[in-house]
């Protein structure tokens, strides 16, 4: 895609301007100044980025920050395997009101890559950062071949920040959905000042192709379990983003699986013994033994089942209070080696001046 996707006259943040060159973006001029109607003192705004006072325009990290704030690393390299995980559609998102319909509460995220993803009676959305609505911000950091961002990086960014825009066209496709979306008791996603009218009309210029924005962004909602497990196995890590803390939450998972598992066992082998029971009254045969065999097998493969059970949980409790002591001990040396050099350059510092005295 060439170019901003909308019109200038469309942008629902107006603090931001860029000079003829393009070498440039600053706050507007009719917005450098103000007067405070309470105070009557004459404001000056920092040259910051919108909805963001932490970061500057100018900010030589600008990469680093947007791509924290916009980018999905991890969601696009298990993308090859979304087939494994949802559907395979960009519109699988349901508006607002329908989540609400599904049970799901709307639980706010800063993190983009838990937008769109669901567990347990909750979707993770991740609020329409304000800069998002500049003409501007677009042109000068996205789009131009002047922008202080590597063109690399500017082509992922933009693809990421394309199929982010795009997934609001879904979320918020009625009035319904948008005075949701601007409840400020609930959960706020767009920023205030913003009409449904002008967000309807920004916002239909994100319906673009697939073509143009980032893997992730090629399918709609994911189900956090399927995540956790496919992380495992395709990234060798834990989990994608673990859900339970604790140790007794993180166990209570394996409870009812294992209840049930047990409590088949238990049935077949009660059925077995009843069978065998039989026998004694019956006739022996070479059946009866065959069946006794199996039986004496099948019970001791349950015995095996359980140990092995019991054996892999206790593993797997050793293993995470492991990775704890292990983190723990890295970060701890770590702290020490940084206090070490510290205290050597103090020293250094202190022999030097000792010398030139």
């Amino acid at each position: 895609m060439e170019g901003v996707p909308f019109e200038e006259s469309h942008e629902l943040c107006k603090e931001l301007e860029i000079d003829e060159d393009n070498t440039e973006i600053r706050p507007k001029a009719a917005e450098a100044t103000r007067t405070d109607a309470s105070s009557g003192q004459v404001i000056t705004p920092n040259n910051i980025l919108p909805g963001e006072p932490r970061v500057e325009l100018t900010d030589p990290n600008i990469y680093e920050i947007l791509q924290e704030e916009l980018m999905t690393r991890s969601l696009n390299k298990l993308a090859p395997h979304f087939w494994l995980m949802t559907t395979q559609r960009s519109n699988n998102i349901r508006p607002l009101t329908e989540q609400l319909i599904q049970g799901r509460a709307i639980a706010l995220t800063e993190m983009p890559g838990l937008h769109l993803v669901w567990v347990n009676g909750r979707v993770f959305v991740k609020p329409l950062p304000k800069y998002l609505l500049s003409y501007a911000f677009w042109k000068h950091y996205l789009v131009s071949a002047r922008s202080p961002i590597q063109q690399v990086h500017r082509e992922e960014l933009l693809q990421a920040a394309l199929g982010f825009l795009r997934s609001y066209a879904y979320l918020i496709q009625h009035e319904s959905d948008f005075r949701l979306a601007t409840k400020e008791e609930k959960t706020r996603l767009i920023p205030e000042g913003v009409s449904y009218a002008d967000f309807a009309a920004f916002i239909v210029r994100f319906k673009v192709d697939d073509k143009f924005v980032s893997p992730r962004y090629q399918v709609g909602e994911l189900r956090l379990a399927r995540l956790n497990f496919w992380s495992k196995v395709l990234l060798f890590k834990r989990s994608y983003y673990p859900v339970k803390w604790e140790y007794a939450a993180y166990f209570a998972q394996f409870y009812a699986p294992l209840l049930f598992g047990f409590a088949m066992f238990s049935l077949l082998m009660s059925a077995m013994q009843l069978v065998l029971a039989v026998r004694t009254v019956l006739e022996p045969s070479d059946s009866w033994l065959l069946f006794a065999r199996a039986a004496r097998g099948f019970a001791l493969f349950t015995v095996f089942v359980v140990a092995f059970v019991i054996t892999s949980l206790l593993l797997v409790l050793v293993v995470l209070v492991g990775q704890e002591i292990f983190y723990a001990s890295k970060d701890l040396y770590r702290k020490n080696k940084k206090g070490r050099t510290l205290r050597d350059q103090e020293n250094q510092c202190d022999g030097g001046g000792n010398q030139r005295i």
